[in-house]
């Protein structure tokens, strides 16, 4: 792939949040899968642990999990709490539970803050799950990060029977878009690129 060509495909991803019907084949899937095995993570401690299903039943059990959240939350703050409901939860072809072995941290010989391996622990899975996302967005599927908050954990690590020993980080649906966000405002190169130190008129 040319460099033009790959940034042009990390352009065209986008966060699809409404998804029409489509299945997603085994082999797109094991594309996906393996874009994830093959990212990057500190001292190659490939923490993640992904939950894959196709279960319709499960996946209308998630939907109604995250939409009692959103319920509850603009119970609490009807006027100003302006969360996005996560219907489309329900509604793709697979769904991915992204968890991360935290236990892999103690790998870090050479970094003794629990702040720093933390950091390198979260950006080894997050770079698992931006991997998969430039994967399925190469085969015209759409993807989007769904945070697991504290409300709605418990009921995710029961119905998954994800183990105490792994974080339940995020979900993430895979399948085809029935539209495509448009383009967000991005930030100018120049706003956000430093030369030699930083400056600071350019500080937001």
């Amino acid at each position: 792939m040319k460099p033009d060509e790959l940034l042009k495909l990390m352009q065209h991803r986008r966060s699809v949040r409404v998804y029409k019907s489509g299945k997603v084949s085994d082999q797109q899937l094991e594309t996906i899968l393996e874009a994830a095995r093959s990212a990057p993570s500190g001292a190659n401690t490939q923490p993640w642990e992904l939950v894959v299903t196709r279960d319709r039943k499960k996946m209308k059990r998630v939907r109604q999990i995250y939409a009692n959240e959103w319920k509850q939350r603009k119970l609490e703050d009807p006027v100003h709490y302006k969360g996005l409901k996560k219907d489309y939860v329900g509604d793709v072809s697979v769904l991915v539970l992204v968890c991360g072995d935290a236990r892999t941290k103690q790998v870090y010989l050479t970094t003794r803050q629990a702040a720093d391996r933390e950091k390198l622990f979260q950006a080894s899975v997050a770079n698992a799950v931006q991997q998969m996302m430039l994967a399925a967005a190469n085969m015209n599927l759409g993807t989007v990060w769904v945070s697991v908050r504290e409300e709605v954990e418990a009921e995710l690590r029961e119905l998954f029977r994800v183990p105490k020993e792994l974080r339940l980080l995020w979900v993430m649906p895979i399948g085809h878009a029935r539209s495509w966000p448009k383009t967000k405002p991005r930030r100018q190169i120049t706003a956000f690129t430093h030369c030699e130190v930083y400056d600071r008129s350019k500080l937001r």
